[in-house]
């Protein structure tokens, strides 16, 4: 029996950590052959910029403090490259390598000699610290394991915009409202669940970051609502859309039931009787299965 393919972000995922790991290893074997020609090439490279030459140094002992540094960041992708998904929470801990050497850079670069290897050396690691965290993102985005978390949000956000008892006599939790809108979001786009996971983590946890309140799922219902309002009074444009767009999609899917056109005043037999005696009868019939 054949094995499933590999979904494409997985394959691209290994093979971006297959190319670290490869560039790593090529770097780290660079530095300990060439230490004293890496720094001139960097130097050469930074003066027609006018940056001033870092130093030569025959002391050899932080360059073995560097290769070791190297085999350890090589590994590191390699083994994150051989399971992406498996192995992401290795993914953090490379990135916190790259940060500290590129802040470090960045640092010596101010603090102690404007060389452009310091410069240099800040911005790729930085790149690089980024990209792994990146990936990270990624695969928690568009991991399975939290498909239980976010219903649990969504439920509560739909019920928030729509509780039972409020303007129409059911809410969104008398529904499968929340089913509804999964579907939706899985239709629109591949990455359609990835975006809803991190729309919902972002109504979750702003009202701690902008309400300096609990996180939205632990709060009451009054208190929910309390907090969709403040998203959408915000100052923020991005709070505003973000909430306007969770509302405009939660309320179409909610308005397409029939037990909510009487609160909203849509009177399905007049509109049909309307089509079927139209210029284009036929083909609503068709549609309408009239």
């Amino acid at each position: 029996m054949r094995a499933a393919p590999m979904p494409a972000l997985d394959r691209l995922l290994r093979l971006l950590f297959s190319a670290l790991a490869a560039a790593f290893a090529v770097t780290g074997l660079l530095f300990f052959c060439f230490p004293d020609a890496t720094v001139a090439t960097l130097n050469a490279a930074g003066r027609p910029l006018g940056f001033p030459p870092a130093p030569a140094s025959p002391l050899r002992f932080w360059l073995s403090l560097a290769v070791a540094y190297m085999v350890l960041v090589t590994l590191l992708a390699a083994a994150i490259a051989r399971d992406p998904r498996g192995r992401a929470h290795l993914m953090p801990i490379l990135a916190a390598g790259k940060a500290t050497s590129s802040l470090t850079c960045a640092g010596y670069f101010v603090a102690s000699s404007p060389a452009f290897i310091y410069l240099a050396n800040a911005l790729v690691d930085g790149t690089l610290a980024l990209t792994a965290l990146g990936a990270y993102g990624l695969v928690w985005a568009t991991s399975e394991t939290g498909a239980a978390r976010d219903r649990e949000l969504l439920k509560a956000v739909l019920d928030a915009l729509v509780p039972r008892g409020g303007a129409f006599p059911i809410g969104a939790a008398d529904t499968d409202l929340d089913e509804t809108l999964a579907r939706y979001f899985a239709r629109l786009h591949p990455l359609g669940p990835a975006g809803l996971r991190v729309l919902l983590r972002a109504i979750e946890y702003g009202t701690v970051v902008f309400e300096r309140t609990r996180p939205f799922s632990r709060l009451d219902p009054a208190a929910r609502e309390r907090a969709l309002a403040a998203w959408e009074t915000s100052r923020l444009g991005l709070r505003r859309q973000l909430v306007a767009s969770v509302k405009l999609l939660g309320l179409l899917h909610f308005y397409e039931r029939p037990e909510t056109w009487p609160g909203i005043g849509y009177d399905d037999g007049h509109l049909r009787r309307k089509l079927l005696a139209g210029p284009n009868a036929a083909a609503h019939a068709a549609r309408l299965g009239a």
